[in-house]
């Protein structure tokens, strides 16, 4: 059996006359009443009775049909899921990033890329920059998002964000009525700093150093989500990513520092396997949600 065959004996149950059944097959008439031949030579046992120039179905072509509906349902739903991936409202979209994205930036992200595809189900892993490589490389996530630049032969590496980072400080510090804060503003400052690895504090310090500024080192994290809580509570101030500054602003001061430190953020995918049509899009959508994000 034929699948043009069942589509034609489908039709030709549904609207009860070869005419009809042509015409919702975008066929001829001839060709119908062909495929119904076949059908029938096919089975073994006729399917329609011939009379009067009609075709009244059997009580065996009732039962076969019965059937027929089953398969033909199942492919309906083969051709809706289908065009459910086409249409990106169906798939799964599994996400690393470093804390420094994942804490807030990209839970909010993925809400908003759901919320206009509903149907995918989604997978956010938080990570160091280095582990995050690592899943991407290893086909364990989908789109990495890291915090420092890294190169490894198996990941594709582009800047998502780079932006000078910002001063934050507890609500109601002195320096409050400042436009911009500059390192001398910040002398014997009780400060909270990333650890010494990390190559924004080694930028931070350095400035520091050359002005022969001092501060009260009272602090460290890794964390800029956790540098945000140690400031509000005034534990000190200290020097983070925009990011993070933008959505820790109101909980406290945040301020333009100079001179300038940069730092960004950078999104990897696999060399090996191009993300998918999902994936894309998903990256499309965060690239200008940062933009967005940025611009407020």
């Amino acid at each position: 059996m034929k699948i043009r065959q069942l589509e034609a004996f489908r039709a030709l149950i549904l609207r009860q006359t070869v005419t009809r059944a042509a015409d919702m097959l975008h066929i001829s008439q001839p060709a119908v009443t062909r495929l119904i031949n076949d059908l029938e030579a096919d089975v073994g046992f006729s399917l329609f009775d011939r009379s009067n120039g009609r075709l009244n179905p059997t009580p065996e072509a009732m039962v076969l049909f019965e059937e027929v509906e089953r398969s033909f349902a199942g492919i309906d739903r083969i051709a809706q899921t289908a065009e459910q991936i086409k249409s990106l409202r169906r798939g799964s979209l599994h996400i690393a990033g470093a804390p420094a994205l994942a804490l807030e930036f990209l839970p909010t992200t993925l809400t908003g890329f759901m919320r206009e595809h509903p149907g995918v189900s989604t997978t956010l892993l938080i990570h160091a920059s280095s582990i995050v490589v690592d899943m991407v490389v290893g086909r364990r996530c989908d789109v990495g998002f890291i915090a420092h630049p890294l190169t490894h032969a198996g990941v594709n590496v582009e800047t998502l964000h780079r932006a000078p980072m910002r001063c934050i400080l507890p609500l109601g510090h002195r320096l409050a009525d400042r436009d911009v804060i500059r390192p001398e503003d910040l002398r014997d400052e009780s400060f909270i700093s990333y650890p010494k690895e990390f190559d924004n504090r080694m930028y931070i310090d350095r400035l520091f150093a050359e002005r022969q500024i001092d501060r009260v080192m009272s602090a460290e994290s890794q964390l800029s989500a956790a540098i945000c809580v140690l400031v509000q509570h005034g534990a000190g101030v200290a020097i983070i990513d925009q990011v993070t500054a933008r959505y820790a602003a109101g909980r406290v001061l945040v301020k333009p520092f100079e001179p300038v430190v940069m730092s960004g953020f950078s999104l990897v995918t696999s060399t090996q396997h191009p993300p998918s049509r999902l994936a894309q899009a998903f990256v499309d959508y965060t690239k200008q949600r940062m933009v967005e994000l940025l611009a407020d």
